[in-house]
């Protein structure tokens, strides 16, 4: 009998009756709760609950976090201080005067700087340079600051000047003052003169209705010089019509002929490059052999240089084509975009003069994909960066060297790899310095034989194996075997790294011994005659032979002959008579 569940049964039923005579008391009264017809009373007290108390967080939790949001908000502060400060730095101004004005824009879009050039006539400086600029050399200025550049426009040409004595100059006066007041039309042309002596100016026109007592720097000045009375005995020359000829076959007639050819040249929207506008003689006249004759010669219709910066890339070289214009294209990195223009050489709105090239620079990207070079060397890391920086990039590395097993050079870690940097990026590296070795004891003791003591060739091997340099010096130390190392520059057991040098002075090897014949001898004899002390012997056992147990037999370098002190000799022992000559490696049985 469970007498457990009977009781639970008996409790459960005793309950359910009680709450029924409730509920059926409650129901009489009008739905007033009444008390039961009996209460059964125990014992019992039910305990209080107790109130609760939150577990999750210690009683100073509030304060801790408090603490914290201030620590973050202290640490996000100076984060944005030193970011301030980084952007704040700014960049070293530098000198642009005498650059052209294209290449300081170049400066100042690489920089962030932003130019504001004003264009000033200038006799001093080659026009379309910079004159001066509002921000002094080795000033720190902000990324997007402005600076004024003054440009040079060349010479003010409206600039007018007293008209000279030109009847009392001659002609390299004439030519001096000229240049020295950037006169940009004066022409001389000679004819004869009965009156007037030879280089002295006959007269001079000014084609200028406004002058009066002053002439422009770009006024037509002609002046006449005389060449003296004319020759009557002189051949005379039939000028033909240049305009119909080549300009080298108008200075091969002029050649042929004493003719003196000048030749000035200028724009013409319809005529040839090269075609003749006009001569100063009419054709089909007689002019005596020296007569000056004045050719004007079209240099084909001005070009104006396009400003590129409104091109795409895929249009300039055909837009350049079109207008004649030999073009270059170059690509560097920059802070533009792939393929984004940078500058062009001859700036937009100039006239093109023949010969000249137009370079148009692109950029290749301000990104750059950066591969690992983890296991490769850091020479290969720098000759990458190397190729990159000639095309504009400005990429640093920053190197930390450490001890591993890895070569010496090779990269262990990097920074960033496998993604896109910027082109003024550092990468950071961690490089093996070698792994280290301890530095081996090269000097035996002394008076030991060439059983213990280091050659020169044993020292060699050894630091073949260990990836340290060898430096031998040799010199004399008595007490020691010919070849014998007896000092190293590092001390043995000394921790190095790889490819360390080491400086090891030995004796002069250049002793001859003659080599004994060590047949029949023990090892204990060959010691006692110190031949070790001569010679590097190296013992191995043989066969059984009959007379020779525990003796030499065999020897590797033959008996009376010369040899170096130290030399290797291999010396063959007889096997002892326990050995079985059947079955020498057992030890085993009796001889026959």
């Amino acid at each position: 009998m469970d007498t457990k569940n009977t009781f639970l049964d008996s409790y459960k039923k005793k309950a359910d009756e009680e709450k029924q005579m409730m509920q059926d008391g409650a129901a009489a009264a009008g739905g007033e709760e009444t008390s039961p017809a009996y209460e059964t009373k125990s014992g019992f007290a039910k305990p209080k609950r107790p109130e609760k108390k939150v577990t999750g967080l210690p009683a100073d939790a509030p304060a801790k976090k408090t603490a914290a949001i201030i620590a973050g908000v202290v640490v996000l502060a100076l984060i944005v201080v030193v970011m301030v400060l980084l952007l704040n730095r700014g960049i070293e101004m530098i000198d642009l005067t005498g650059w052209t004005e294209n290449d300081a824009q170049l400066w100042a879009r690489n920089n962030g700087i932003l130019l504001q050039p004003e264009q000033e006539f200038n006799d001093e400086v080659e026009a379309g340079r910079v004159v001066t600029q509002s921000i002094p050399a080795g000033t720190r200025i902000k990324k997007g600051d402005f600076v004024k550049l003054i440009i040079s426009a060349g010479h003010d040409l409206s600039v007018t000047l007293p008209i000279p004595d030109f009847l009392s100059m001659t002609k390299s006066q004439i030519d001096a003052w000229a240049a020295e007041n950037f006169m940009t039309k004066v022409r001389i042309t000679t004819e004869f003169s009965d009156t007037v002596e030879t280089g002295k100016v006959i007269r001079y026109e000014i084609n200028d209705n406004t002058v009066v007592n002053e002439v422009r720097r770009d006024s037509p000045v002609y002046i006449i010089i005389s060449k003296g009375p004319e020759d009557p005995e002189a051949a005379m020359v039939e000028i033909p019509n240049f305009k119909i000829m080549s300009i080298a076959e108008c200075h091969a007639f002029a050649d042929e002929n004493g003719l003196l050819l000048v030749v000035e040249e200028e724009y013409d929207d319809f005529a040839p490059a090269g075609s003749i506008l006009s001569q100063s003689i009419k054709a089909e006249q007689e002019v005596p052999a020296g007569t000056e004759i004045a050719l004007v010669v079209s240099k084909g219709k001005m070009i104006t240089i396009p400003d590129f910066s409104d091109l795409p890339r895929e249009m300039a070289a055909s837009a350049a084509a079109e207008l004649g214009i030999p073009v270059s294209i170059t690509e560097r990195y920059s802070s533009h975009s792939a393929g984004s223009f940078i500058s062009q050489s001859l700036k937009a709105g100039s006239v093109y003069e023949p010969g000249q090239i137009l370079e148009l620079k692109y950029s290749i990207d301000n990104r750059i994909t950066l591969p690992s070079f983890v296991g490769q060397t850091r020479d290969a890391l720098e000759a990458w960066a190397k190729e990159l920086n000639k095309n504009g990039a400005a990429i640093g590395i920053k190197v930390t060297s450490t001890r591993s097993n890895s070569p010496s050079g090779t990269i262990l870690t990097q920074s960033k790899a496998n993604t896109l940097i910027g082109i003024s990026s550092t990468i950071s590296i961690t490089v093996s310095s070698g792994k280290i070795v301890y530095v081996p004891d090269f000097v035996a003791p002394a008076g030991s034989g060439y059983e213990a003591a280091i050659t020169r060739e044993k020292a060699i091997a050894i630091c073949e194996e260990l990836n340290i340099v060898p430096v031998f010096v040799e010199e004399s130390k008595s007490g020691r075997l010919p070849g014998e190392i007896w000092s190293q520059s590092i001390s043995a057991g000394k921790e190095i790294k790889e490819g360390t040098t080491i400086t090891l002075k030995y004796n002069p090897a250049n002793v001859q011994v003659t080599i004994p014949d060590f047949t029949n001898l023990t090892q204990s004899e060959i010691l006692a005659k110190n031949y070790h002390k001569s010679f590097d012997i190296k013992y191995v056992e043989g066969e059984y032979k009959e007379g020779f147990e525990g003796k030499v037999y065999h020897q590797s370098l033959t008996a009376g002959t010369k040899a170096a002190s130290g030399s290797e000799i291999t010396l063959t022992l007889g096997l002892t008579q326990t050995a079985d000559p059947l079955d020498p490696g057992t030890g085993e049985g009796d001889a026959p």
